[in-house]
């Protein structure tokens, strides 16, 4: 799932990544299943999960919800049925998923 490029000097560029596979404290999540854990609870309507930098250089889990407004009560729900590096450090909950032009979740906003 790794993205590279080539770069005139004979090394490897790291991009990025394809899927949604982020590394958090040495383990590797995919976003996607925490984004599943988020929706099956009754009160969350969508979610997004995405891995932001944190002030200390640290990556974290930030999860985004619609539906509710509990966003600690989110958390401590997860935190009964995730191992502890899967859920979000912060869960942050809004009133609709930003979209992109074509209607897909801008990731980005």
């Amino acid at each position: 799932g790794d993205v590279v490029r080539y770069l005139p000097g004979g090394e490897l560029e790291f991009l990025g990544r394809r899927d949604h596979q982020v590394k958090i404290r040495g383990q590797r999540i995919e976003l996607g299943e925490v984004e599943n854990a988020l929706r099956a609870l009754p009160e969350v309507t969508d979610a997004v999960v995405v891995s932001r930098v944190d002030g200390v250089g640290q990556a974290r889990l930030v999860g985004y919800v619609t539906g509710t407004d509990g966003a600690e009560r989110i958390r401590q729900e997860l935190a009964r049925t995730l191992p502890e590096a899967m859920v979000p450090s912060a869960v942050v909950c809004l009133d609709e998923m930003p979209l992109t032009a074509n209607g897909k979740v801008d990731r980005a906003a």
